[in-house]
């Protein structure tokens, strides 16, 4: 299942006609053939309208209206443009509907129409093509759908979303289907364009797979069957040694909690042991609260934080585990980077870069591309604009690019966190499907980098920890929605989660 940008699925559609041969009106049929195939599923003889805009939407929607007089289904089209400004695809099955004597109404104006004796509307306003905000003449027809009573079915995406970033241009139809054309576009998957869509389905338009090539980064979800073939019940003669070391360089005043709950979490996840080196003034507070994890504490002369006296025995350390987890609470006094400059140039373990560690990576990027390590870095968009000084609305964008060029420039394993997550590494680019809006909550990232520096140091590769952990993160806050709702759930709920979410895969 292919994700793309609008500006690929163009590239997609001119490479199919241009160099594969393939007719615009054969693609168009075949669109319409789609819609109106998912309109009389769930048609009970009730009226279809369908509303065309002046794009390839605009004619996919007059192919949807012959496919669907030759299925004995009543509709009527809603012209919002000027026919001479129909592309010559569209002109094609805009004259099939009149040849079939299908009911239409040239409405330039929404205030002239009314949608209510509709059963169902077909939304072929506006396209892929969308960047800006939505023009006033088009507003006004979005809102005219949007307050109609009837079933909402969108072609390729809802009008007024745009279909890279996912953003809703002013103002968007709100479908309750959407058929989109041979792939899914970005914007079908980040929200708030995904909760726009309603239920997503995609028609096959017969593109040649060749089309693809060239096109560069791979996108796609993460695939379940990857947990169900990493997450096994452990080998029968293991012992905690062989489960795993994590060396976690966590906490400092004010910020204990967020040490607790990665520390906890790598342990719920299967590490066998959990390191947890600390700044001595805040030991008293951790002891209390982490039982299984081991603490360490090293002399800070009561600063509340570490510093590079801590070199050395972090030194020690690193030959010891199998996987650094670096950030939860570390702290952002300046003083910190030398020893996040040190773990990064030092390491030969995996390394996760999290939280606090991540604000020390903007004066320290070029040590990313000398590390003798492997590393993952997990920002979320304020995070990444930070680290890396790019605008927050760049990234939002087109936030598939921007990862992917952060991925392709540190050598690192980017775990871009939002709705969805989206992992970048040297193969692919991947988007999260687990977890929802209740993640939104302090200490949710802490529990997430436990999870995924625990099965950093159980052995798996960079790549297949950061998506194991993600998906089993989300899937923890799913099964936890009907009991805590959105707002009750707190990060450690998340924990305590994790093992039944575990189990489910070791007991199959």
């Amino acid at each position: 299942m292919r994700i793309l940008s609008a500006k690929e699925a163009k590239l997609v559609d001119r490479l199919a006609i241009k160099k594969f041969n393939i007719i615009g009106t054969n693609l168009m049929e075949n669109a319409g053939e789609a819609i109106a195939k998912r309109a009389a599923c769930i048609s009970e003889g009730g009226l279809i309208g369908i509303i065309c805009g002046k794009g390839n939407n605009g004619g996919d929607g007059f192919a949807c209206a012959v496919k669907l007089r030759k299925m004995g289904l009543n509709c009527e089209l809603f012209l919002t443009a000027s026919v001479d400004l129909l592309s010559d695809d569209s002109k094609h099955f805009y004259s099939l509907c009149l040849e079939l004597g299908i009911p239409m109404k040239h409405s330039l104006n929404a205030k002239d129409v009314n949608l209510n004796h509709l059963d169902i509307i077909i939304d072929g306003l506006l396209g892929i093509g969308i960047t800006g905000e939505v023009r006033d003449h088009y507003r006004r027809w979005i809102e005219l759908i949007n307050n109609s009573g009837a079933i909402k079915i969108s072609i390729d995406i809802p009008s007024g979303i745009n279909a890279t970033s996912g953003d809703v241009c002013g103002l968007a139809v709100n479908a309750d289907r959407t058929v989109t054309m041979g792939f899914l576009k970005q914007g079908l998957v980040i929200q708030p364009g995904k909760s726009l869509a309603g239920e997503v389905e995609i028609a096959d338009l017969g593109y040649p797979e060749e089309v693809y090539n060239g096109l560069g980064d791979n996108k796609n979800f993460i695939d379940e069957s990857l947990i169900d073939d990493c997450i096994k019940s452990p080998k029968i003669n293991t012992y905690k040694h062989k489960q795993g070391k994590l060396l976690l360089l966590a906490g400092s005043r004010g910020f204990t909690g967020a040490a607790i709950l990665a520390g906890n979490a790598a342990m719920r996840s299967g590490a066998g042991l959990v390191l947890s080196i600390i700044p001595e003034s805040i030991n008293g507070t951790l002891e209390k609260c982490l039982i299984e994890p081991i603490t360490f504490p090293l002399q800070d002369d009561g600063k509340g934080f570490l510093d590079e006296n801590a070199i050395s025995s972090i030194s020690e350390k690193l030959d010891w585990c199998d996987a650094v987890l670096m950030g939860p609470g570390l702290g952002t006094n300046p003083a910190v980077l030398k020893i996040v400059k040190f773990v990064i140039n030092e390491a030969t373990k995996p390394v996760l870069i999290d939280a606090d560690a991540l604000t020390h990576i903007s004066n320290c990027q070029k040590d990313l591309k000398k590390t003798n390590t492997q590393l993952i870095l997990t920002p979320h968009y304020g995070e990444a604009s930070r680290i890396f000084n790019i605008d927050l609305k760049q990234i939002r964008k087109d936030p598939f690019s921007f990862i992917r060029n952060v991925a392709d420039e540190s050598g690192c394993v980017v775990v871009l966190k939002g709705s969805p997550t989206i992992i970048a590494s040297k193969q692919e680019t991947v988007v999260n499907t687990t977890g929802h809006q209740g993640l939104a909550t302090a200490g949710s990232g802490d529990v997430l980098s436990g999870i995924m520096g625990s099965f950093l140091c159980q052995g798996f590769p960079t790549e297949s920890a950061a998506k194991l952990a993600v998906f089993i993160h989300g899937k923890c806050a799913d099964t936890l929605l009907h009991e805590k709702g959105y707002r009750g759930l707190i990060a450690s709920d998340l924990i305590s989660k994790v093992p039944s979410v575990l189990a489910g895969y070791e007991l199959k």
